[in-house]
């Protein structure tokens, strides 16, 4: 009898042992569905009444987070289609090739002005340029840059917050408006309120925003980009409508286009719109 009592024992320890190990799997499991967040991307395009479709985006996902980058081809200039390309290449081929990316501003800073180089060489005696807005998400932290006048939006918590300045010379007019050098009826109606400021394509391009610190995202938190054919054409409450929708960020996207699309505007400008949500 104690003879099988000390063979017993051993094959008591492996069961425990096992058991052990069963348990700290389904856990490991457990938790990590619980407390990784998923980020959900949508996107929609439309080349609008114009005869090619000079906006260019993309999305890409590695160990560095989550990339979203958007460029509008200016249309007063030629090329513009080229331009936008090249810059979103230029975003997703530093972003893949670089391992560490730390510090992530540097990082958009960086590959801001390397994509402005590159819009530079390409153009040689040609006049082309285009506007950027970039995002990157890295362990649920928002990092952003932009030039330009496409847009940046947050929305949380029920209200839609816009993160960047749009680089048009109406910036300049409200500064003189303030200043008391014009009158708001000029500031308002003045023709080239709407001119940019700062582009990529632009030999003394300067004018870069980008966020000081990074935003700290929500479960529920939605970030949108968008380029200037989807925000002239809808006012920052219809926005907001359809954004506050509980729905996957590709429906929302598709709704946000179709509802700039059934205003028939005459000249309607490209539209493009990437959302992305932490839930």
């Amino acid at each position: 009898m104690l003879f099988k009592r000390i063979f017993a024992f051993p094959n008591l320890l492996i069961y425990l042992s096992i058991l052990l190990i069963a348990r700290y799997l389904v856990e490991s499991y457990l938790n990590d569905k619980r407390y990784k967040p998923k980020l959900l991307i949508g996107n929609a395009q439309d080349r609008g009444s114009r005869k090619e479709q000079e906006d260019s985006f993309s999305t890409i996902k590695n160990e560095n987070g989550v990339l979203a980058v958007l460029a509008d081809g200016m249309g007063g200039l030629s090329l513009g289609k080229k331009a936008s390309n090249l810059v979103v290449r230029t975003f997703l081929e530093e972003f893949t090739r670089t391992y560490n990316i730390h510090p992530i501003k540097k990082f958009l800073i960086n590959t801001t002005y390397i994509s402005n180089a590159k819009v530079l060489e390409f153009s040689t005696e040609r006049n082309i340029g285009t506007t950027l807005v970039a995002v990157l998400i890295n362990n649920g932290r928002l990092y952003w840059t932009s030039v330009g006048d496409s847009y940046i939006y947050l929305y949380r918590e029920k209200e839609l917050n816009l993160l960047n300045e749009q680089h048009t010379f109406a910036k300049e007019l409200a500064v003189a408006y303030e200043a008391g050098e014009i009158s708001q009826q000029v500031a308002l109606n003045h023709p080239k309120r709407d001119r940019l400021t700062s582009y990529l394509g632009y030999e003394n391009f300067y004018e870069l925003d980008y966020s000081n610190s990074a935003i700290e995202l929500q479960q529920g938190d939605k970030v949108i980009i968008c380029s200037d054919g989807i925000n002239d054409s809808l006012s920052e409450r219809e926005l907001e409508k359809v954004i506050s929708k509980r729905a996957h960020p590709l429906k929302i996207s598709e709704e946000i286009l179709k509802i700039v699309l059934d205003k028939n505007i005459n000249n309607q400008d490209n539209a493009t719109v990437i959302v992305l949500e932490k839930t």
